[in-house]
């Protein structure tokens, strides 16, 4: 009996720990960043090392990407010129529903 009281206590005080790391592992976060490609003069978006000049290809690798999955992006401050996406709050929202549908949560930082 002494040894099951131990037990439960031992049990009651690591294994949400473990569930709980478990659960925070399996979510993937995910930061979309805007780089800056001085030879062509263009403005990219770079998620894990990948460049994309359009949305489009942003939604494709987005795709093969798991339900429960978090993108998180921050667009930074106001910029000037042409820019490959989420320019407007329309782009914002669309690729929002779009991600959506697939069970995908985007966070949108505020510019500033």
């Amino acid at each position: 009996m002494k040894y099951f009281n131990l037990i439960c206590i031992l049990t009651y005080l690591f294994v949400p720990g473990i569930t709980s790391a478990q659960q925070s592992s399996s979510s993937k976060k995910l930061v979309i960043e805007v780089d800056w490609i001085p030879k062509s003069n263009v403005e990219v978006f770079s998620v894990e090392g990948q460049k994309f000049s359009t949305v489009d290809a942003l939604k494709k690798f987005l795709d093969t990407q798991a339900a429960g999955t978090t993108v998180i992006w921050d667009p930074g401050c106001v910029r000037i010129g042409d820019h490959p996406l989420l320019s407007s709050e329309k782009e914002k929202t669309d690729l929002k529903n779009y991600l959506e549908k697939r069970n995908i949560k985007l966070v949108i930082m505020p510019m500033g």
